[in-house]
């Protein structure tokens, strides 16, 4: 199939290259036509994902429909004296003037805040028309700050803005800045690897027409569907897609290259190429679709959605690996690899899977036609490696499944955090965010919200619940109360920061059964807020770590099983991801928890870098695996297979790991998603070299054929005269 459609694509690759080009100028036209030149705006509220059924999701549905705010955005500008000292009548009435002197573009006005209870600090509050991260927001922002300087200057006080406006727009440039820093390192390996500049700006350009096209088919089905895009799945997909995009095309190009040193013309070595790793490509993108969409039975709407997106832009992207990248690359040729010279073989050709000795080859040793036998040519790290692999299969699997075992310890000291509302390092907001802190309780900037409903519901009713409610030892103050018809509004300010554990486990385990108990007779309490969404959003994710894993392992085995039609294969592969997966989460802990002094991994990172590692990093093992069963089809003993295989694709998988590990540890400098690159870099090198070039091989070496009981790895016959070797080469993935 893989042969047939390669054969197809390097016949006509103008017109396939025309269809792709097309079809994404009709998918960025029409996206930019329905939501203009900024795209899709993320959806950042967790209360909007969370089941009906939870009380902070029923909070929001009544603050929507009885207390609706504007649209739009804030931020809160924080003035103290320069000297630290309190505020005096002339600063407090030059803070006065402020509002009417910051009116600029883009915000809708200033008003004057509450000063802090030891008179150091005052606040204000700006609002903007439009979202927090809109370019328009961020433009109104830095005019604001400038503004601010301009009339605070030599008055000896000073401010800085912070809130959700002003954190977006610090977080902007350093966006932008990670963006860049992803393509750029992208680069860099790519050139690295290959040593063609026309590889690593083609490839990286190729890849990014292709995310813009999923970008685009997934922004359009929100607008049809009617399912929101949030901040996770925004900031992911690009990510995502470099990551395998590159992936794909590093696999092909190494398996291309091969072909054409071993002197093939450049359309039938593409055919080849596609031929041989087409299967296995396509098998792990399904594995990814797979473990992505298992998603789906999340209890958290941004779940729901994030899985299903990265399932539909993976498989956009390998169907442009087996199509749009062999079109491209086919007309190349050779030029492609320029400068770098494609050195021809030093042997006879001979046809495609038939072993052959030489005069150099060790006593019994068969080396791949068409190149120098390994005895004289293999060398590196992945060369050493084989050997290794080769002479000690036993203790080099031990020893792999213990350090992954030592490092997997770390896993059972994880805590979650929902510290999601960290402002940029070292910014403006940052700073002014910890001076606030100084003088207001820690929740001044998210507060609490109790709706009190139910008739007779009055606002010295609401007064008095809210006094009580002042007497729950998270509740630093009560912030005001607001009665509309038969429901009132309670501001609690938390003593805690509200995204803290201890805010989570208080309001959980105190606020809100006190919130209960206190509610007069014939009136109903509602605890909601950002602290009680996560306290919510934890009992789900609980829920879905029961569910999700189990369901995403199980698809991935049954996949597995399909392709390998090996029971040892598919259970080893299996046993070695989740391996893979503890020592990750494990190392992440270390690094975050003990070395960094966290209280935690954010929320997220546990379900995410499963999906990742476990599904990416299976990427790996399935193309080594396929190799494994290449060799031992060509007729190689198990040791001869696991040394020759990771000769010939253990440098492909370290490229391709090297290149994803690269692009998601850029996310490090990201505020919001620093910890899930870092887990997923950590995943996808244990993945890499932990699992693909010792563990999978190891065990081969040790189950031979065995391992794919009850399918036969027998030796692929050899080609009938005047048949095409490409032909039975073909059918390999195929048996």
């Amino acid at each position: 199939m893989f042969t047939t459609l390669a054969t197809a694509v390097v016949r006509r690759p103008g017109r396939v290259i025309a269809a792709w080009l097309l079809a994404i100028a009709v998918l960025s036209g029409a996206t930019f036509a329905v939501y203009g030149p900024e795209g899709p705006r993320a959806d950042s509220a967790q209360a909007d994902f969370l089941p009906d059924r939870f009380e902070s999701a029923q909070a929001a549905d009544i603050a929507a429909r009885v207390f609706p705010e504007a649209d739009g955005s804030s931020a809160v500008l924080v003035v103290r004296r320069a000297d630290g000292a309190a505020l005096t009548a002339g600063d407090r009435a030059r803070i006065d003037r402020l509002p009417e002197e910051l009116r600029v573009a883009g915000a809708t006005g200033v008003a004057a805040g509450p000063v802090a209870p030891d008179g150091r600090l005052r606040l204000a509050e700006a609002r903007f028309p439009d979202a927090a991260g809109a370019e328009a927001t961020n433009q109104a922002v830095e005019r604001l700050r400038r503004a601010t300087d301009d009339a605070l200057a030599g008055s000896g006080l000073v401010a800085g803005w912070t809130g959700e406006a002003a954190g977006a727009a610090d977080s902007f440039l350093l966006d932008a800045i990670v963006n860049g820093a992803m393509m750029l390192v992208i680069l860099l390996l790519l050139l690295v690897i290959f040593r063609s500049p026309t590889i690593a700006l083609l490839n990286l350009l190729l890849v990014l027409l292709v995310a813009q096209a999923a970008t685009s088919v997934l922004a359009l089905g929100g607008k049809v569907f009617g399912y929101a895009l949030d901040a996770s799945t925004m900031g992911l997909l690009p990510v995502v897609l470099l990551g395998i995009g590159t992936d794909y095309a590093v696999f092909l190009l190494f398996r291309y290259r091969e072909r054409l040193r071993a002197g093939e013309d450049k359309r039938a070595a593409m055919v080849h190429a596609v031929g041989r790793i087409g299967g296995a490509v396509t098998v792990s993108a399904l594995v990814v679709a797979v473990a992505f969409g298992a998603l789906l039975l999340s209890g958290l709407a941004s779940f729901q959605v994030l899985g299903p997106a990265l399932a539909v832009a993976v498989l956009l992207m390998v169907a442009a690996a087996l199509t749009l990248f062999p079109a491209v690359w086919s007309l190349l040729g050779r030029r492609a690899y320029w400068p770098a010279r494609l050195v021809a073989p030093t042997t006879a050709h001979a046809p495609s899977g038939a072993a052959t000795t030489t005069a150099h080859a060790p006593a019994g040793h068969a080396s791949v036609a068409g190149h120098a036998p390994a005895g004289a040519r293999v060398t590196g790290l992945a060369a050493r490696a084989g050997r290794l692999v080769a002479r000690r299969p036993g203790p080099v699997a031990l020893a792999t499944v213990a350090a992954l075992l030592l490092l997997g310890l770390g896993a059972l000291h994880h805590r979650p955090s929902y510290e999601l509302g960290a402002m940029p390092p070292g910014t403006e907001s940052a700073r002014a965010l910890e001076t606030l802190r100084s003088g207001f309780p820690a929740g001044t900037l998210s507060p609490t919200v109790v709706y009190l409903t139910g008739t007779g519901v009055t606002l010295a009713t609401a007064e008095r619940y809210a006094e009580r409610l002042g007497e729950v030892p998270i509740v630093a103050a009560p912030a005001g109360v607001e009665v509309e018809g038969d429901v009132a509004r309670v501001l609690l300010l938390l003593a805690e920061p509200p995204y803290s554990q201890r805010a989570i486990d208080a309001v959980e385990a105190q606020l809100r059964p006190a919130a209960h108990a206190a509610a007069p007779p014939g009136t109903r309490a509602y605890v909601g807020g950002e602290t009680a969404t996560f306290a919510d959003v934890r009992t789900v994710l609980d829920d879905d770590f029961r569910l999700v894993f189990p369901v995403a392992a199980g698809l991935i085995g049954l996949l597995l099983l399909l392709m390998l039609r090996g029971l040892l294969a598919s259970l080893g592969l299996l046993v070695a991801v989740a391996l893979g997966y503890a020592a990750t989460l494990g190392t992440s802990v270390l690094a975050f928890q003990v070395v960094g002094g966290r209280p935690g991994l954010d929320f997220q990172v546990p379900l995410v870098v499963f999906l990742f590692v476990t599904a990416i990093g299976t990427d790996y093992n399935i193309l080594m695996i396929a190799r494994l069963r290449e060799e031992l089809r060509a007729g190689r003993s198990a040791r001869q297979a696991a040394e020759e295989a990771l000769r010939r694709t253990g440098p492909a998988v370290a490229a391709a790991g090297v290149i994803l590990a690269g692009s998601f540890a850029v996310l490090v400098a990201s505020p919001m998603l620093a910890q899930v690159g870092f887990a997923v870099a950590v995943g996808v090198l244990i993945a890499t070299f932990g699992l693909s070039w010792l563990l999978v091989p190891a065990l081969t070496a040790l189950t031979g054929r065995a391992a794919f009981w009850p399918a036969r790895a027998r030796p692929e016959p050899a080609p009938a005269p005047g048949r095409p070797a490409d032909v039975v080469a073909a059918g390999t993935m195929a048996r």
